[in-house]
């Protein structure tokens, strides 16, 4: 008696632990299957061509920065093996600097575009994306001169570019004008903090970073002098504290003639 009871009592928990694992196995299955490829089957071309360009624009945006806005080494004096370039400049005595790049925004911009344009960049970036379009089995009808220009904004570096492009497959139709790329990259904010401390240059001679820094705290500021037989140079590298990125330039200001040499 006590064994067939012990049989109906392992029978009623072998059944409840059956149902249990197929309850757990109806909910958790969603969870564990893979979903299938439906969003990487589609093609967006704002999200590919966008982190097509991006790859290639990040590391021109790093060079031009560290370079003091310059993708070319003309006026320039090393420091940390990078030459920083004069964008304020002036080997008279008792003379303050001219502002080299009184429209540095905007020369920026152009170069970076420029390179863009050398190295073919934005052609390339839409011509990979219709190949994997037509890999996908998309009609697929892209620009293939597409215009765009580079603008610098808080926080961005975006790249507008007008591309018509059509993409159709069964009864998927796409239709897209424009694409707008935008790198995460404080080059505008450098930009306007660089702009300060060459006008505080002129006007007073010098600019004391732990002012600026405080009032701005997302931002170090590096000074460096360095002596040579017409004067002494300022470098000046500016490093955002969220992201790690630098922009650094020099300066050549004032060079004070002791009295009586002259």
């Amino acid at each position: 008696m006590y064994s067939k009871r012990g049989q109906v009592t392992l029978f009623v928990i072998i059944a409840v632990v059956i149902v249990a694992v197929v309850v757990l196995a109806i909910i958790l299955a969603p969870r564990l299957t893979k979903p299938k490829a439906q969003v990487n089957d589609q093609m967006n071309p704002e999200t590919y061509i966008a982190d097509c360009i991006n790859d290639e624009l990040e590391h021109m945006v790093k060079t031009i920065a560290e370079q003091g806005g310059s993708l070319e080494l003309k006026n320039c004096i090393f420091y940390k093996d990078i030459c920083r370039t004069y964008l304020c400049y002036q080997n008279i005595p008792n003379t303050a600097c001219v502002n080299q790049e009184p429209m540095l925004k905007g020369k920026i911009e152009s170069r970076l575009k420029t390179k863009l344009q050398q190295e073919n960049i934005i052609p390339n970036c839409v011509d990979d994306f219709k190949q994997a379009a037509i890999q996908k089995q998309y009609s697929i009808d892209a620009c293939t001169s597409p215009q765009f220009a580079v603008i610098l904004i808080p926080g961005k570096v975006t790249v507008q570019i007008n591309c018509s492009i059509s993409l159709d497959r069964n009864d998927e139709h796409k239709r897209f004008t424009t694409i707008n790329p935008a790198l995460d990259w404080p080059l505008y904010e450098f930009v306007i903090t660089t702009g300060e401390i060459i006008n505080t240059e002129i006007l007073n001679t010098d600019f004391d970073p732990s002012v600026y820094i405080s009032l701005n705290p997302w931002i170090d500021i590096d000074k460096f002098r360095s002596s040579d037989e017409i004067g002494t140079s300022k470098i000046y590298v500016l490093k955002d504290r969220v992201s790690g990125n630098e922009f650094g330039f020099a300066l050549k200001n004032n060079y004070w003639v002791p009295a009586g040499v002259l």
